[in-house]
């Protein structure tokens, strides 16, 4: 049975977390043990507004991107910008700028430029059988040179990795004792500082994580083995809990999880990851110690959300403009869960988040009715609120058998005959007395609500109902349902006073409804336990 990683007050308060089941998969690189695959975006945003009482002409304004590009443990799903860019900027390096134009903003006005990058991050451990059995690409020889700030040249740095390496000719074993070597020298402290270089990390034998990790690249380039610094964000347990982590939004604020850390390449094995800063624990004696759960291996306990490489100026935003100056502010956030559409009739709709839980939900709870299409606004038959439910309890509460079912219009053939046969036997769904069970007829409001009622059990006063088009003349047989629902808030009316039995369940609808309960009391009281 499924156990879910985060707590339940934070998933309350994030109403829009995807559930993921944990799964374990080999990456392309046969060496790369992938776990646990989550969806994140990183949401950065520029607000522009023109507070002066004047306009502003011809304002050109440069942003840093998150890079589009997967790494091993991280997979790019998908990429949006609000509005389009006027064009974007490739470095050398990779790097990426948008350049946005805004003509003119008039006194008063306000924009807001979004970018946004949603990914399948996951756990990582490797193996590491064939370290040292190959030599390094000559492509990786980038990764070997000194910088501004990676300073592997200098003699004392020099010194410092020759002496932590000394008892191992093997680069996997130098980089584990380069790791215990930096957690070693150095202590955090996150006070201001201008200087961030390796040397001065080295000299002061102090920072925080741009400090350590500057000194633990250099350190590996000194000795010959290639390594960069990686910037993005540090996901962990506090981050989970705390709801001083949440922004306006409801998603995690951007600033309090940035974070560096290391990838280094070992010859006949491929790239790993290291996060040094998470590593220098200090025990009830007061001694430094080495966590060896942040070398080689990435845990739920800290994720390791990756969104470029190492720029010292990267969060630098540059305009240019005629008239008054516009003002300008810079946010960045981390949905937990992925915000680029999947589906484009999914914009600007209000069951967005809802069909996007349940699609990127492990099991997949719903598809589209094409690859780019949902429908979300089509009407859902009485088949496909029986898979829906069939395939959230097909996870927490699978059946071990169930018989096969005869009805007249429901042949061997038909796409949804299993899913039918299971609803049966869940008691989702019965036939009619004429023999059918019309798969394909749409379901109505009142229909959804019973058949849904059944799968989450308890019951409610209907008496307290509010809706005036629900009497128990004629409706008695649902009202129950409809009370139980209503009273969890899992299904409402279409106003306060009205629930529109007859109604058509669109399938955006029917996803809301799902997801809703999903993200229920109810639901984790029954099976997360």
């Amino acid at each position: 049975m499924r156990r879910n990683w985060y707590l339940r007050p934070l998933l309350m308060l994030l109403a829009v977390m995807v559930l993921f089941r944990p799964s374990v998969v080999w990456a392309a690189d046969d060496y790369v043990l992938l776990e646990d695959g989550n969806n994140f975006t990183v949401i950065n945003t520029v607000d522009v507004a023109n507070r002066s009482g004047r306009p502003i002409k011809s304002i050109y304004i440069r942003v840093p991107l998150t890079s589009n590009e997967s790494v091993h443990w991280q997979e790019v799903l998908g990429e949006e910008f609000y509005p389009q860019p006027q064009t974007i900027e490739v470095a050398e390096d990779g790097s990426r700028t948008a350049v946005y134009y805004i003509s003119e903003m008039q006194a008063g006005d306000k924009l807001q430029l979004v970018h946004r990058v949603a990914v399948r991050n996951y756990c990582v451990s490797y193996d590491v059988s064939g370290a040292g059995t190959a030599e390094i690409p000559q492509e990786l020889s980038v990764y070997l040179q000194p910088s501004a700030d990676i300073n592997s040249d200098a003699p004392e740095i020099v010194a410092f990795a020759g002496q932590a390496v000394a008892s191992s000719a093997n680069p996997y074993l130098q980089a584990r004792l380069l790791f215990a070597a930096v957690n070693e020298r150095m202590t955090y402290d996150n006070s201001p500082r201008s200087n961030h270089s390796a040397l001065a990390a080295y000299n002061i034998g102090s920072g925080n994580c741009e400090d350590y990790a500057n000194l633990y690249v250099a350190a590996l380039r000194a000795v010959g083995i290639p390594a960069r610094v990686c910037s993005g964000y540090l996901y962990g347990e506090e981050a989970r809990t705390n709801s001083n982590y949440l922004s306006d939004s409801g998603h995690i604020n951007g600033a309090m999880l940035r974070h560096n850390w290391v990838e280094f390449y070992i010859p006949g094995t491929g790239w790993l990851v290291a996060d040094p800063t998470s590593a220098n624990i200090t025990d009830h004696t007061q001694d430094t110690l080495v966590d060896w759960d942040h070398f080689a291996r990435i845990l739920d306990s800290g994720r390791l959300v990756y969104t470029c490489d190492y720029f010292p100026d990267k969060d630098i935003i540059s305009y240019e403009y005629q008239g008054a100056a516009p003002l300008l502010n810079y946010t960045s956030e981390l949905a937990l869960y992925s915000v680029v559409l999947p589906f484009s009739d999914l914009a600007g709709h209000w069951a967005a988040e809802s069909v996007l839980g349940l699609y990127y939900h492990t099991p997949q709870v719903l598809r589209g009715v094409s690859e780019n299409y949902f429908g979300v606004n089509q009407y859902m038959t009485r088949a496909e609120l029986a898979t829906m439910l069939n395939r959230v309890l097909d996870d927490v509460a699978p059946l071990a058998s169930w018989p096969y079912v005869a009805y007249s219009d429901l042949s061997g053939t038909h796409w949804a005959y299993n899913e039918i046969s299971k609803a049966v036997a869940r008691g989702i769904l019965t036939g009619y007395p004429d023999g059918t069970v019309r798969p394909d007829a749409l379901v109505s409001r009142v229909e959804a609500a019973v058949m849904l009622s059944r799968v989450i059990g308890g019951s409610a006063d209907d008496a307290d109902l509010p809706y005036n088009d629900l009497p128990a003349v004629g409706y008695g047989w649902a009202r129950d349902e409809v009370a139980n629902l209503h009273s969890l808030g899992i299904m409402n009316g279409i106003r306060a006073d009205k629930f529109a039995p007859q109604q058509l369940m669109t399938r955006g609808e029917g996803a809301a409804a799902v997801y809703r309960w999903l993200n229920s009391p109810v639901y984790y009281d029954r099976y997360d336990y």
